[in-house]
């Protein structure tokens, strides 16, 4: 499976919120007779890292306690994903757009918005799936995090939704 830079579908619900400061699309394409829900593959995304980015996750949490941004690691689990499937709110994450082939989570914060869509495109025999990030800057602040951050966000996101897109189609 082999995750590519990509535009963003032309069905996708998050071209609602551009333009942004910022914006990438990953995605693959995969063959499978199994039904793949978009909720699936971004409760993965979010809940089954490898070390490696757990590692990294942690020195963010870490670091941005002192300039006072959010971290998310005092969040429970149970109620994440309870945000996710029923377009709750929960802490700084709401759902903005659902449908049967999309899930748009935003992720508000003093400094930046950031809006993640996992959309999924049926084909006759294979599914096209993205992973798609838009980055709107409020302040000074949300452009430095984010040029800290931005070396690493590729590989973190490919990284996630092959592991993710591999764990939901088993």
């Amino acid at each position: 499976m082999k995750v590519k830079k990509a535009k963003i579908p032309t069905d996708s619900s998050i071209r609602n919120y551009l333009p942004v400061d910022y914006s990438d699309v990953y995605a693959c394409e995969i063959i499978s007779e199994k039904a793949i829900i978009p909720d699936d593959i971004m409760i993965s995304f979010w809940t089954d890292s490898p070390a490696w980015v757990n590692t990294l996750f942690k020195l963010r949490n870490f670091l941005v306690k002192f300039v006072g941004l959010k971290s998310s690691e005092e969040g429970n689990l149970e109620n994440f994903v309870k945000c996710i499937r029923t377009g709750e709110s929960y802490r700084f994450v709401s759902v903005s757009a659902k449908s049967n082939n999309e899930t748009v989570l935003l992720l508000a914060d003093s400094h930046l918005n950031a809006y993640l869509s996992v959309h999924i495109r049926h084909h006759e025999k294979s599914k096209k799936v993205s992973a798609i990030t838009l980055v709107n800057f409020k302040n000074r602040l949300g452009r430095i995090y984010f040029f800290i951050i931005r070396p690493f966000h590729g590989v973190v996101v490919k990284s996630l939704l092959k592991r993710a897109i591999t764990k939901t189609i088993g």
